[in-house]
């Protein structure tokens, strides 16, 4: 995946912001994207395995670079795994365009004090970081056709305890978890398990053969919930924020 324009981050923060995930680490094209592109911010990911090369980057002319995160991708053979039973007793519903706001207070609570990438960028308005992700979950509900977004219940009370939003793609036979939490006065009952093992008999059910996901390098008690349930790690990134000079300039005034 090349370079693009982001309009739903550009405008969100306020800033001309270009995405781009690459398979190798060339610096000539690095460079040339920064001289060729009019940007605020480039967010872009190179393979771990290209790390050595990384360096590079301090060099960049007239830019600053942050080193925003390590990324880890796990991978879960849906069709040949064994899903287990739930932990709990849960209710998922579906979010479509007449009830999607029950989202918001949802994923604003899981995701108050999560921090990725975009918190590593001082030139980024934090309170729209988390407006940005109630945007990302609505999507794959009532924007992607192939998408879908659970709000999750407890079975007993029906307070809402989590959600889950979903890529699905069937002609290649893959779902990707995009977007995911519980709510914290819910955590260590085994619900976050069991978001994922409803997750995964759906689309195993669907006959989708892989199940995919990423997060953040020290999520480590994220990572260990996916080994139990089946997914194993495949591979990694580091993400980079390629700051224009003149926009670095303007976030330290305001620091």
């Amino acid at each position: 995946m090349g370079l693009s324009y982001s309009d739903t981050e550009s405008k969100r923060f306020g800033m001309r912001i270009f995405r781009g995930q690459y398979e190798d680490f060339e610096m000539k094209d690095v460079q040339r994207i920064v001289n060729e592109y009019n940007f605020d911010i480039i967010i872009v990911r190179y393979p771990t395995s290209t790390i050595y090369e990384h360096y590079q980057l301090v060099g960049l002319d007239s830019c600053k670079t942050i080193h925003a995160d390590s990324l880890v991708y796990y991978a879960a053979p849906l069709q040949e795994i064994e899903i287990k039973p739930l932990h709990n007793n849960l209710d998922f519903e579906v979010i479509t365009t007449g009830n999607d706001e029950r989202l918001d207070s949802v994923i604003q609570t899981v995701f108050t004090d999560y921090k990725n990438h975009y918190f590593a960028n001082p030139c980024l308005n934090k309170s729209a970081i988390v407006e940005g992700y109630i945007e990302w979950a609505k999507s794959y509900a009532v924007a992607k056709e192939n998408g879908i977004t659970w709000l999750i219940k407890d079975g007993v009370s029906f307070e809402n305890v989590a959600f889950q939003a979903c890529y699905f793609n069937e002609e290649e036979s893959i779902c990707d978890l995009k977007l995911g939490g519980v709510m914290p006065g819910y955590a260590k009952r085994g619900i976050y398990a069991d978001l994922l093992l409803y997750s995964q008999s759906y689309f195993k059910n669907k006959g989708i053969k892989t199940m995919v996901t990423s997060t953040q390098l020290q999520n480590v008690a994220v990572r260990r919930v996916w080994e139990k349930c089946g997914f194993r790690f495949d591979k990694s990134y580091e993400t980079y924020h390629i700051i224009n000079n003149d926009t670095w300039a303007r976030c330290l005034t305001k620091l």
